[in-house]
């Protein structure tokens, strides 16, 4: 089982989904500790390079989680977890990981 581990943004972003939501996303968590490839690669999304990043979608579809396998450390990292709508959640990480020197 790969260890899940959740940015400082991404565990803000955890918190202020609503209760239900949370749950939802937990859930989704927990597969990607069982199976960290199931997410879709994201590669360019919305005019953000998101190479070597995934997306998991919950909550009929309006929400992404979007991480990083890290394989060889057995480590899904998660840099985000938001809404779908116009994009933002991609911008929002592409914004995060050019931050953080990431890319």
């Amino acid at each position: 089982m790969a260890r899940v581990t959740l940015r400082d943004v991404a565990v803000r972003d955890f918190r202020s989904l609503a209760e239900e939501t949370q749950r939802q996303a937990r859930r989704q968590l927990d597969k990607l500790a069982r199976h960290p490839e199931l997410g879709d690669e994201l590669g360019h999304r919305m005019g953000v390079n998101l190479t070597g990043y995934r997306a998991v979608h919950f909550g009929r579809n309006r929400y992404r989680i979007v991480y990083r396998w890290i394989r060889d450390q057995g480590e899904v990292e998660v840099w985000g977890i938001g809404k779908r709508e116009k994009g933002g959640i991609y911008r929002m990480v592409g914004r995060r990981t050019d931050d953080a020197g990431e890319k």
